[in-house]
Order: structure tokens, then sequence, then C-alpha cells
């Protein structure tokens, strides 16, 4: 296998299995890495997390694998731009999966809902979840992304959620880099306004489009790859 290999983190309180369709699809001609990030999944718990954090460790785990690509969904994003800024050099292009992109300037009422986390637990976690399911996810979606809370350290939710309030504004990136975004009203906090960003629009899913239409992010992955800046 000579293309580039493809590195992909999952979001908030989600695991590897997220890209369990992708992860296939794409291993057919490159090499594929999903793992699940620290106080997720089964990865161990950590005294303490920031996307900084979870960036140093993202450098840790692909140190062998010379130049790759990477992709980050949601809150992975943060980790995907900080990741970027200390190690351009490393990365063959960029895909954000309907991810946060520049949150520098979110308005008071965003950045309260970020951290109104007092007395955070799995019942109020479930909740928030549903919400952002919203009504197109799929009934399978939503139980996984759903029953995956329970593996999710709360501590995790609670301080990446505050986290990613204080990041700064991403550097531009000189390679390419790719947008998969699901359609719905404008968000300017999504990486799809970052500089240079390439936005491909998915129809009729939720945020966790690679759950709900697995076959279409295989080809919008597939269209991402072969862009050369």
């Amino acid at each position: 296998m000579s293309a580039e290999p493809v590195v992909l983190l999952h979001g908030l309180c989600a695991a590897k299995q997220v890209w369990r369709a992708q992860v296939e699809h794409l291993a057919k001609s490159r090499r594929v890495i999903a793992y699940d990030q620290l106080g997720h999944g089964e990865a161990p718990r950590a005294p303490r997390y920031t996307i900084e954090i979870l960036a140093e460790d993202l450098a840790r785990k692909t140190e062998p694998l010379g130049r790759f690509w990477l992709a980050g969904h949601s809150m992975a994003g943060a980790v995907v731009s900080a990741f970027a800024a200390r190690h351009p050099e490393r990365l063959a292009g960029i895909v954000y999966v309907d991810a946060v992109g520049d949150m520098t300037g979110a308005p008071p009422e965003m950045r309260a809902w970020f951290l109104d986390n007092a007395g955070m637990d799995l019942p109020r976690m479930r909740v928030l979840f549903d919400q952002m399911l919203g009504p197109l996810a799929k009934p399978q979606t939503r139980a996984e992304i759903l029953a995956g809370l329970e593996r999710c350290d709360i501590q995790a939710f609670v301080q990446l959620r505050e986290s990613l309030l204080a990041q700064p504004k991403p550097r531009p990136f000189d390679g390419p880099l790719v947008a998969i975004e699901a359609a719905g009203p404008d968000n300017p906090f999504l990486a799809s306004h970052l500089p240079g960003a390439r936005r491909l629009e998915l129809t009729n899913v939720s945020h966790w489009l690679m759950l709900d239409d697995p076959q279409a992010v295989n080809a919008a992955l597939d269209e991402a790859l072969a862009w050369t800046k």
C-alpha cells in the first residue's frame, strides 16, 4: 500500500467504533488507525483532560507513521487543529468531519452552554446527547451513541468542553483541508469556515454522519483523500 496512512479521531464521549465502516473501507487501499482517546471507550482514564493533552497523545501514537492524513469528528476537530499547529510537516492533509473549527468568537450564550457543567452526571449527559442527535439520527445511531456514554469519563466530558473554549485561533494549514459536514443552518464555528477549507455536504444525516450514512461518508473521504493542493 503506497497511499499515506489515515488516522481517525472520534468525538467527545464516543469511541473508535464509530469509524468501523470507514476503517473497513479505507483499509482496502491504505493503513488506517482509529483509537480510543484518553478517557473514552477502552482507553485509560487520565488525571486531567485538555485538547492539548489529547494532541500530545496523538503525537506519541503516530510517531512511527511518517506523513499521514488526519481526520477528526466533532470535538476532535480541535485536537486536529492543535496537532497541525505543532506538527504541520507530518500531515499529508486534514479532514474535519462535522467538526469544530474556530471557536474564539463564540458568543456568551454558547460559552455559557459549554461551561454549564456543575453537577454533571450520566443522566444529564444522556439528555444533552439526545438533543444533539436530533431528529435525523437513525435509531441505531441514537442507541449506539447513548449507550457509549457509559464508557466515557464524566471528567473528560466536563474538562474537554471547557478546554474547547480556551483554544487559540487555528493556524492556517498549507496542505489539503476538507470539511465533510451535515447539511443544515450555517454554523460559523464549524471547520468549513477555516481558511482554505473545501466543504463536502451530506444530507439527511445527524452530527454522527458516519453512523447514519457510512457509504456517503466513505465516498466523501475518498474524494477528500484524492485532493491535492
